[in-house]
């Protein structure tokens, strides 16, 4: 794995977490400064993309505490980012700029997580009190509150809808992860998850949404499966010793199924590879040690390039990696 380009500010503080938009072009990143940064790469066709510089197109400010975690909507359109304020905001592309469009409001505490589903026309929000708030978009940039679950009984971390269905999926401070679907209007837990023995602080699907992998404070990594016949979800193989710390980011490759990466506590990032198609047997490919220069907070593929990652600490860097599955760490 090549590193490709850092980001840097002058004054850099913590940033928690970064997402590509649907394109690939726009990585919009979120920390402490309470700020939202939408950063790409600089267009000139003259320079060889090797030494084009990545360039801060706008920075975001209406948040009065950190922003936590970031989504963009399936269309590349929208920008929803969770603060600890207790709310989220919604961002609207327009002419290429964003302009705050609207502010979600009714969580007690901090936004932990927020996530688009596939249409585009629902938003969940989770928070530090227990609940998952479900969201419809309407005319006019305006969001009614479908529904508000309380099924977890701890501080809610992540929130994720499934790729193709409309099911959404919560990890927890309670270790459990838990599958949402709308039953006759009522947002009801159909599945339950327990395999980590601590917080669950993220979760990716794979792009056919039958496979899941989850990570949490215990240092490990769970790839789970959809068994149809069985109806249900089974854990298909754990990582017990991808870190010395907790494991706070993990992404599913969407353009190569085969690769998974993760960010952890110890300042490395560790890409997983299932070792053949349709297997159940999955494998450590490679580990970039000190990738960070202290806990590695986010990663995340760019959905358009496959060889290529972003990666976000609480060094305040914003990196980006080539990944060759042939090379060296």
């Amino acid at each position: 794995m090549e590193l490709y380009y850092v980001i840097k500010e002058d004054c850099p503080e913590k940033i928690w977490h970064l997402e590509w938009d649907p394109k690939g072009e726009l990585l919009a990143s979120c920390g402490n400064d309470k700020l939202i940064q939408i950063w790409s790469m600089e267009e000139n066709d003259e320079i060889p993309e090797r030494e084009k510089k990545w360039i801060l197109r706008q920075s975001l400010d209406t948040h009065m505490k950190t922003v936590r975690r970031l989504a963009w909507s399936p269309d590349g359109k929208y920008l929803a980012a969770a603060s600890f304020d207790s709310t989220t905001s919604i961002w609207e592309r327009i002419d290429n700029e964003f302009e705050h469009v609207s502010t979600l409001e009714g969580h007690q505490f901090e936004v932990k997580s927020v996530s688009w589903d596939s249409t585009g026309s629902l938003l969940a929000t989770c928070s530090r009190d227990k609940s998952i708030w479900i969201w419809q978009m309407e005319e006019g940039n305006e969001f009614e509150c479908l529904s508000i679950t309380t099924g977890h009984n701890q501080d809610i971390k992540c929130v994720l809808w499934h790729p193709t269905e409309e099911m959404l999926v919560s990890g927890s401070y309670d270790d459990t992860i838990k599958f949402w679907r709308d039953i006759d209007g009522d947002w009801e837990c159909i599945y339950t998850l327990t395999g980590h023995e601590s917080t669950i602080w993220d979760l990716s699907f794979n792009k056919s949404g039958d496979r899941l992998v989850s990570t949490g404070d215990d240092k490990s990594v769970i790839i789970w499966q959809f068994d149809a016949t069985a109806d249900k979800w089974q854990s298909i193989h754990k990582f017990t010793e991808i870190s010395s710390r907790p494991v706070f980011s993990i992404d599913w490759n969407k353009t190569d199924s085969n690769l998974i990466c993760c960010g952890s506590g110890d300042d490395s990032i560790t890409i997983i590879k299932q070792d053949n198609k349709n297997s159940k047997d999955f494998i450590i490919l490679q580990k970039k040690e000190n990738a960070h220069d202290s806990d590695v907070n986010c990663t995340r593929w760019n959905p358009k390039k496959s060889n290529m990652l972003a990666s976000c600490g609480d060094d305040g860097l914003i990196k980006i990696w080539k990944f060759n599955e042939n090379g060296s760490n």
